[in-house]
């Protein structure tokens, strides 16, 4: 297991020490989906989609899933967090372990897609849990999110019309990002994304095919779509995700760097590697 190239204490000082200035961000892969947000010391800090554990396969040691490389932090390292934001249920994206460990030790919220509410209650005390839901906007500190509907390969909806899977439009210090979750392509993705025109999207890119949906691996974007997509709705950087942790279901990232070579030159693209920290600045 190759090590990791910033992680531990190392990352938490490097997080504490940034001073993010007018019209800038800075972001760390934590790997999968996950990235931690900073603005300026006003606007707080934000995670998506912490998978801080390898509860995944020490809860069932026969999985395929078996991560390609430790956790780059410790949760209970994220006693600064102000915002977790969960794009769905899948465990590598809502971590109950994890989620349990931050709710300890820091005052974050906790926003969550409606449906899902009721499976995290009993494990997060008396943390304050927000209800996510479609286009209804909400702020943590200097951070305005927008969740808008996810299709991880279709819509779904509980009984009373809320989407089980979400994406998230977040708006801090001028600059306008979009956190996909897991979905693939739609009409109405393309919509609301070109609508928001984010500077930065992260997007995932290891696709599908019959062989992983045979083993009901659930597919997202492919490199190609991730591409053509972000082209489309006009965002100035993409930063691919999910495509590093699992050996079983992720692709080669150099695909999607080929692809943008041939078909787009001039779009803006960063691949991160876990731990690394980028600073976005308009």
């Amino acid at each position: 297991m190759s090590a990791i190239y910033k992680s531990g204490e190392t990352l938490i000082d490097e997080v504490r020490k940034t001073k993010i200035y007018e019209e800038s961000v800075a972001f760390w892969n934590l790997g999968q989906a996950g990235i931690l947000i900073k603005g300026t010391e006003e606007d707080g800090l934000l995670c998506i989609d912490p998978y801080l554990t390898s509860s995944i396969e020490e809860n069932n040691p026969e999985t395929e899933f078996k991560r390609a490389f430790p956790p780059v932090i410790d949760s209970v390292m994220l006693k600064d967090l102000d915002g977790v934001l969960i794009t769905h249920g899948h465990d590598d994206h809502l971590d109950l372990s994890t989620l349990k460990e931050i709710g300890r030790v820091s005052d974050s919220m906790f926003a969550i897609p409606a449906p899902l509410i009721s499976s995290v209650q009993g494990q997060l005390d008396r943390k304050y849990i927000h209800p996510a839901k479609d286009s209804e906007s909400f702020t943590i500190k200097g951070f305005k999110m927008t969740p808008i509907p996810a299709a991880h390969t279709e819509y779904k909806k509980d009984s009373l019309g809320n989407h089980e899977l979400l994406g998230y439009f977040l708006e801090v210090n001028g600059i306008r990002l979009f956190h996909s979750g897991d979905t693939i392509v739609t009409p109405e993705l393309i919509e609301r994304v070109r609508e928001f025109r984010p500077h930065v999207a992260f997007l995932p890119i290891n696709g599908a095919d019959y062989f992983r949906t045979s083993r009901e691996i659930v597919g997202n974007m492919s490199f190609r779509e991730a591409a053509d997509f972000s082209v489309t709705v006009g965002a100035d950087l993409i930063v691919p995700i999910h495509y590093d942790m699992f050996p079983n279901n992720r692709e080669n990232p150099a695909y999607f760097v080929d692809y943008l070579f041939h078909r787009y030159p001039n779009q803006k693209f960063h691949m991160m590697v876990q731990g690394e920290r980028f600073i976005y600045h308009k």
